[in-house]
């Protein structure tokens, strides 16, 4: 987990992504009322996918190293996106036009955060 690689490029994408998705003003999204709790659904969703690309990057590592290295890489993974989660909704409320910052996001985002984790550990957490 020393450098940055051509592996880490899924989570620097995914971030980006997310990054001009959260800042798009108000007025980019359709101001009809959707289902209630998708846009909820949509954040767990980026936010899964967002932990599984962080983790992209270290999965031949995740896999050849010891159980000490699968729990530091997936605290790494699992902080960064929930910090990045919390920022996101932070640059919504206080610098995205006719945005707000939402804790009920936050908290979607969180969840999607540790569901990509243990989506990602379940894939190629070393085998007994």
């Amino acid at each position: 987990m020393e450098r940055l690689t051509k592996n880490s490029y899924p989570g620097i994408l995914c971030g980006i992504i997310i990054l001009i998705l959260t800042g798009l003003p108000g007025s980019c999204f359709p101001h009809a009322k959707p289902l209630v709790g998708l846009d909820k659904v949509a954040h767990l969703c980026m936010y899964a996918g967002f932990a599984f690309a962080c983790l992209w990057g270290y999965r031949k590592q995740f896999v050849a190293n010891g159980i000490e290295y699968q729990k530091k890489a997936l605290l790494i993974a699992i902080v960064i996106s929930i910090a990045y989660g919390g920022l996101t909704e932070l640059m919504q409320e206080f610098l995205v036009p006719s945005r707000t910052g939402d804790w009920f996001d936050f908290l979607a985002d969180s969840i999607g955060t540790l569901v990509g984790a243990a989506i990602f550990h379940l894939f190629f957490r070393k085998k007994k």
